[in-house]
C-alpha cells in the first residue's frame, strides 16, 4: 500500500517481498549500562540518569549510507541533548565503554562525534561554520535534490528524512520543515549521519530533518577500520528510534511509516469510521 495524491494504491507483492528481504538497521546489543533496547533493537531508551547511554549501529556503515534516528521521548531537568557521530571502535569487541560520547569517547581517538543543539542549522565550509541563511550560494547537499535518494544500500524516498506532522516549505528544490516549526532536539526530529569518501579520506555529514548540514568532520581515515554510527542518548533526549530507510522488520512497520508520512492522519481516521464502528478509528501499528 502507498499513498498517491491522497488515495491508496497497491504496491506489487514482488516489491514488498524485495523490500522485506533487505536486512533492517538495528542497534548493536552491546551498549551503555543505562540503555534498554526494545522492538527488536530498533528503539534505545535511557532508563535512568543522563550518562552511560552509548549505543552503536549493529553493522558498520558503507560510504554514502545514512543512519537515521528519530527522537521519540525527551525528559526535562537535564542540560544537553543527543550526541551522534562515527567511531572505529568495534562494539563486537566489548571494549570498556566510557560514560559519555563527549568528551570521553572522542578523547579516546578514532571517533568523530558532535552534539545536536536547538539551533543546529549550519553548514561547514573548510574550518568555517556559517549559518545557512547567511550563505551567499545555495549549498549543494551530498544526497542531491531529487525526491528519490540513491545510496549503496538502496534507494528511498526523501520524505523519510523529514519529521512527520509538521508544516513544510520548498527550498532549493526540495521540501524541508517550515522554519521554527520543529527544533533539532524536539520529539519527532530526525537526525541522520553519513560519510562520503574523497580519495583516501572521508568526511562526515549531519542530516537534520531532511537538511544536509554539510561536512562536520573531514580527513577521517576510513581505511583504518570500519565506521560504526554511535548515538549517545544524552541529556534531555530520552528515547530514539531507528528509521528504516533500506529494510523493514515487517509489513506492519512498512505500513506504519507510510501512514505517518500522510498529511492529516485524523482525516484518514474519520474516513475509516464505517469500517471500524466500535472506536471510529484505526489504531496506528506500533514498532
Amino acid at each position: 500500500m502507498r499513498v498517491n495524491n491522497g488515495t491508496f494504491d497497491v504496491v506489487s507483492e514482488a516489491t514488498l517481498i524485495e523490500v522485506q528481504k533487505m536486512p533492517p538497521t538495528r542497534f548493536h546489543p552491546y551498549h551503555g549500562e543505562n540503555i534498554q533496547l526494545f522492538h527488536e533493537n530498533l528503539v534505545a531508551y535511557r532508563k535512568t540518569s543522563f550518562a552511560h547511554a552509548l549505543t552503536f549501529s549493529e553493522e558498520p556503515l558503507k560510504p554514502g549510507e545514512i543512519f537515521l534516528v528519530e527522537i521519540e521521548k525527551t525528559e526535562r531537568g537535564w542540560s544537553g541533548h543527543l550526541r551522534i557521530g562515527l567511531t572505529q571502535f568495534d562494539p563486537r569487541n566489548h571494549f570498556k565503554l566510557p560514560q559519555y560520547a563527549l568528551p570521553d569517547l572522542a578523547n579516546m581517538g578514532k571517533s568523530w562525534i558532535y552534539a545536536v543543539n536547538k539551533s543546529h542549522n549550519r553548514i561547514f565550509t573548510g574550518n568555517i561554520e556559517i549559518d545557512e541563511d547567511q550563505s551567499t550560494e545555495p549549498y549543494q547537499p551530498v544526497v542531491g535534490n531529487e525526491d528519490l535518494i540513491q545510496t549503496p544500500r538502496g534507494t528511498f524516498s526523501r520524505s523519510l528524512l523529514l519529521p512527520v506532522r509538521f508544516p513544510m516549505e520548498r527550498k532549493n528544490g526540495y521540501c524541508i520543515p517550515k522554519k521554527g516549526s520543529i527544533l533539532p532536539t524536539d520529539v519527532g526530529s530526525r537526525i541522520g549521519i553519513m560519510y562520503v569518501v574523497n580519495d583516501d579520506r572521508a568526511e562526515m555529514h549531519f542530516i537534520i530533518n531532511g537538511l544536509d548540514q554539510g561536512p562536520c568532520a573531514k580527513n577521517i581515515p576510513y581505511q583504518d577500520g570500519p565506521l560504526y554510527a554511535i548515538v549517545d542518548v544524552y541529556g534531555t533526549t530520552k528515547q530514539v528510534r531507528i528509521i528504516q530507510l533500506y529494510g523493514v522488520t515487517s509489513l506492519q512497520n512498512a505500513c506504519r511509516e507510510i501512514i505517518l508520512q500522510m498529511d492529516g492522519w485524523e482525516t484518514l481516521s474519520i474516513s475509516l469510521r464505517g469500517l471500524y464502528p466500535n472506536n471510529g478509528s484505526l489504531e496506528l501499528p506500533r514498532l
